[in-house]
């Protein structure tokens, strides 16, 4: 399995950012190679409500064109959760933008012991009647218009999703986004994969 590996310098700093941001949520991006992260750059968020989202700035996010003509890579996106687990949840399914990116979690649940997770999240937009299985299925709003659902690995998968779910492996989001009048706008199958995190002490 792959692992991220940050300097004990850059593990650290997103702990740091995370307190500093806190009660709000906090995110930036990792600038590396292979996963190893080797740079940290902080980042502006932009979302409405900052309490429970994320958005990071787009001239940050620029910056991963500048670290392509160096031969790096945005090896990961990192946010926090000032008082919920490192766990991806329904609304960052939904902001998941780049599959081959580690999307980090810092969690301020207990202040005095945080947790950082990593996570790579895939989207895909499939054919279904996802009006039917919006009926049928116990979707909660995460945000205003926007829907969730989340299939545990030890869940049964519900009747009216099976089809739709054939093949996929869990864990996973069907996340859903309707307009002002109810009608669905865009929706998508996000898959969760958890990576381990290595803090490394002498750095590279």
């Amino acid at each position: 399995m792959d692992i991220v590996h940050l300097p004990r310098i850059l593990y650290d700093e997103i702990i740091t950012h995370a307190r500093e941001g806190k009660p709000e949520e906090i995110c930036g991006i990792l600038r590396g190679r292979a996963g190893r992260a080797f740079k940290l750059y902080r980042a502006r968020n932009l979302a409405q409500d900052k309490i429970e989202n994320y958005d990071v700035d787009p001239q940050t996010l620029l910056k991963q064109f500048e670290f392509e003509e160096a031969g790096d890579e945005m090896v990961g996106i990192y946010h926090s959760h000032p008082v919920s687990v490192a766990y991806p949840s329904a609304t960052d399914a939904w902001n998941a933008h780049y599959p081959e990116t580690y999307y980090l979690i810092c969690s301020l649940e207990f202040d005095d012991a945080p947790v950082i997770r990593a996570f790579r999240m895939v989207a895909e937009w499939l054919d279904a009647d996802i009006d039917t299985i919006r009926n049928s299925v116990p979707f909660v709003e995460v945000r205003r218009h926007l829907f969730g659902y989340y299939q545990a690995v030890d869940a049964p998968v519900p009747e009216a999703m099976v089809e739709l779910l054939a093949g996929m492996e869990a864990p996973l989001y069907v996340v859903v986004n309707i307009d002002e009048s109810d009608v669905v706008d865009d929706f998508r199958v996000v898959c969760v994969r958890e990576f381990p995190v290595q803090a490394l002490e002498n750095g590279l």
